[in-house]
């Protein structure tokens, strides 16, 4: 089988993360991982670019953390592909498939309200998935669920609320929703990873989506193998 992470965060463009390119590359490699998403902080969310430039200036920041571990895993034999985390008041939703071109020709993307945003994802041909959906913490002023606007649910989060991952297992089934997992790794020393694992290799983020869309990536966990 072939492993893949979903949701990770790099230092260079999510404020709340402590993994530079190369500690990442290593530990999904260590962890016998194929290739990983990175999925930072989006501008609506805990980012580190300067939301006072230019829209395409702070788009092409945004890619700063991406592209850094696309060229240390080109280096390492890790697959890299691009998404992020689009955040609303701490309700968050993984985007796979809007390119940098796509977002740069979108600059009022920010002032749409959240259902609108997973319609326009849905149009272009984007996968969203609702991370953590049941997640409690106190960023989070209270549980939003949109089983009927997301295309899937993060039913395995391996940061790790058990009780969460079970109820958002549930939310997909009722709904038919694809299901993903995600290790929503910042820090090297987390207990346990997830992701998606596939029969078959995958050259681009479009052919994750696919698999994801045609039921042959499922999601795991495991523990971190990682010893720095």
């Amino acid at each position: 089988m072939y492993r893949y992470e979903t949701h990770c965060h790099t230092l260079y463009t999510s404020a709340c993360s402590r993994l530079d390119a190369v500690t990442l590359v290593r530990l999904f490699l260590e962890n016998g991982y194929d290739g990983v998403v990175v999925t930072d902080h989006f501008l609506n969310g805990n980012t580190t670019v300067d939301r006072s430039q230019k829209w395409e200036k702070q788009i092409d920041d945004f890619f700063i953390g991406y592209e850094k571990v696309r060229d240390e895993g080109e280096k390492r034999g890790l697959k890299v592909f691009f998404g992020f985390e689009y955040s609303y008041r701490g309700t968050d939703f993984l985007v796979y498939g809007m390119g940098r071109e796509f977002l740069k020709a979108h600059p009022g993307l920010l002032s749409l309200g959240t259902r609108a945003f997973l319609s326009l994802a849905r149009e272009s041909g984007a996968l969203t998935v609702q991370a953590h959906p049941y997640r409690e913490a106190d960023y989070i002023d209270h549980i939003r669920l949109y089983p009927s606007d997301a295309e899937g649910m993060e039913t395995i989060n391996a940061a790790r609320d058990e009780r969460c991952n079970r109820l958002a297992d549930i939310l997909a089934d009722e709904y038919a929703l694809l299901k993903t997992g995600g290790s929503d790794i910042h820090v090297s020393s987390q207990k346990f990873l997830s992701g998606v694992e596939t029969e078959t290799p995958l050259e681009s983020i479009e052919a994750l989506v696919e698999a994801v869309r045609a039921g042959r990536a499922k999601p795991f966990l495991q523990e971190n193998r990682f010893v720095r």
